[in-house]
């Protein structure tokens, strides 16, 4: 009997099927690489959020301190006089000593800009001004205080001689007065003090 040749399948190509595979080959490798640099993305965008948040608590807790140092001393003052409010003071002396970092506060317990001499003692510091509106840079004396307790009490006797001629208990009208007498040539300066009491709540150290 003659041997029944095996038929050999010859393997058939298929270009369709060949492209389907590659592009899944394609798909899987970009979608692993797209993956990964999500994760680095986020990895990234998380470290950048923790250094932006902890650079926001440092930088808070440094107002808080300094909110602090100096409600104390403004609250106990005003039990005894009355005189100036300590909303008034706190943003005062935030606004002029640009929380307690300048050096005018650092070398003469000076938080409030007050110029002259204290007992004698003054100290010499660049300063800003405004003369019609334009902001210039001049040199000035300005009083020199032996502590806090000190700088508060001078102030509010001078707020009070020459700024306050009543009994002022509402910030925002004590902050007008100031503007208006001309206690600074800052023509914002009202503005200024009333946002920061309302932004940090200082008026709850006026009760």
């Amino acid at each position: 009997m003659p041997k029944r040749r095996r038929m050999q399948r010859k393997a058939t190509h298929n270009p369709a099927t060949a492209t389907w595979i590659f592009v899944m080959v394609l798909l899987v490798l970009g979608g692993g690489l797209l993956v990964r640099g999500k994760i680095k993305t986020e990895i990234q965008s998380q470290r950048v959020t923790q250094t932006a948040n902890s650079s926001t608590d440092n930088e808070t807790a440094a107002q808080k301190k300094f909110i602090t140092k100096m409600a104390k001393p403004a609250v106990r003052v005003y039990q005894q006089n009355g005189q100036v409010l300590p909303s008034i003071v706190i943003a005062q002396a935030i606004l002029e000593s640009s929380w307690g970092t300048s050096q005018l506060f650092l070398q003469a317990n000076n938080p409030f800009g007050v110029k002259g001499s204290y007992n004698g003692q003054s100290k010499s510091f660049l300063t800003n001004e405004y003369v019609n509106n334009k902001k210039i840079s001049v040199h000035a004396n300005f009083r020199d205080y032996p502590n806090l307790t000190a700088a508060i009490l001078d102030h509010d006797a001078l707020l009070k001689r020459s700024y306050f001629k009543q009994t002022v208990t509402d910030y925002k009208t004590a902050a007008k007065l100031l503007q208006s007498n001309g206690y600074a040539t800052d023509p914002s300066y009202a503005k200024k003090l009333t946002n920061l009491i309302a932004t940090y709540n200082l008026n709850q150290y006026d009760t």
